[in-house]
This record gives structure tokens, C-alpha cells and sequence, in this order.
């Protein structure tokens, strides 16, 4: 699905962060032990306000030089924060990105996860002129994994039992769409 906007789509749009609201915000979803585990890559634990508030502050210098991309995703209507887009790794000569979607839950990852990656892929490919977009999912997380699958990424690496969780270890996948791929099923898209 094309939009003509470039950080807003039908229900949802991307928005600078603002490391004061969203940091309070963010810091109660860190609460909940899922969401504590998908953002860091160390110990889940609750993260505070300010501590995330530092954080941010700290990302806007590395979007100033253009080597990270973070936006907040918020419902148009209302105004609430439901997400983030974290583009956390840009290889300019390469025209490859690393990005990861984060929801406060996945019942709207499910809902609106579908309409954060058209606005990921119109940045990624139009905007920054990407050649292709990747992203990294441990495979407990099912619902992110069939969100991906069925916007077009395939997965292209298994690292067997690379991640520890609930006692168990489980795979992390690698997944990744070509710029091409993405034309290729927006222009079928348009075609229907």
C-alpha cells in the first residue's frame, strides 16, 4: 500500500521522540517482562523514566550525523504512544539497515505492526534509498515473525539456540527484504 506521507499513514504516524513524555511512557511497558527482554540485549529489568529520558537525549546526536534513525509511533487519533521504529544500524555503502519494531504489546504489533512497516519501508526505501531492510527476532516471538513474514522478509539465517529465555534456549533469525522484493509486492498490491 503506497501513501503520499511520508511519516503518516491511515491510523497511525511516526513522530520525533520526546524523550520526557515517552520516557515515562515506556518506562511502565518495561513493567511487563516480555517487553523488558525484547529491548535490551542484557537482563530484563523495569528501566525508569529518566533513565530512558538519557537515552533518547543521547540517540538525537547519533540521528544528527545520520548513523540512527529512532522514531515514536503514536496513534493519529488521540495522540498515544503504542511504539517505536528503532533503525539501529545503517550501512551507507552497502545501502543496508538493521531495524526493529517494538510495540507496548503484541495485540497492537498485530493491529498496527502491519501499517508501521509500510511507513518503515517508504522511509527506508524511498527517503534514505535503501538497498535492502533487515531485521533480528528471536523465534519466540511468533507474532513479530508472521507480521514480517507477510510483509514480504524471508528468513535468511538461523542462529541455533543464540538466545536464553524462560529457562530454554532459542534460535534468533535473521530476516531481510530487497528493495526490488518491496516494489515487486507494492506494485502487485496496486494492481488488485
Amino acid at each position: 500500500m503506497m501513501h503520499t506521507q511520508l511519516f503518516e499513514g491511515p491510523m497511525i504516524r511516526l513522530a520525533a521522540i520526546d524523550p520526557e513524555r515517552d520516557g515515562a511512557i515506556e518506562a511502565a511497558w518495561t513493567n511487563d517482562l516480555d517487553y523488558a527482554r525484547d529491548l535490551r540485549l542484557g537482563p530484563a529489568r523495569p528501566l525508569g523514566a529518566q533513565e530512558l529520558q538519557k537515552n533518547y537525549e543521547g540517540l538525537a546526536a547519533k540521528m544528527d550525523a545520520g548513523s540512527q534513525f529512532h522514531y515514536a509511533i503514536h496513534l493519529k487519533d488521540g495522540d498515544v504512544l503504542i511504539g517505536f521504529v528503532r533503525i539501529r544500524s545503517i550501512f551507507w555503502i552497502h545501502g543496508t539497515a538493521v531495524f526493529s519494531l517494538s510495540f507496548a504489546d503484541d495485540d497492537l504489533l498485530r493491529q498496527y505492526g502491519p501499517e508501521a512497516l509500510d511507513l518503515v519501508f517508504g522511509y527506508g526505501f524511498r527517503e534514505l534509498n535503501l538497498y535492502r531492510l533487515e531485521t533480528i527476532l528471536p523465534s519466540y516471538r511468533q507474532a513479530a515473525i508472521d507480521l514480517f513474514e507477510s510483509a514480504g522478509f524471508l528468513m535468511e539465517a538461523r542462529r541455533r539456540q543464540a538466545a536464553y529465555r524462560n529457562g530454554r534456549y532459542w534460535d534468533v533469525l535473521n530476516f531481510g527484504i530487497l528493495q526490488a522484493e518491496w516494489k515487486s509486492r507494492e506494485a502487485e498490491a496496486l494492481a488488485l
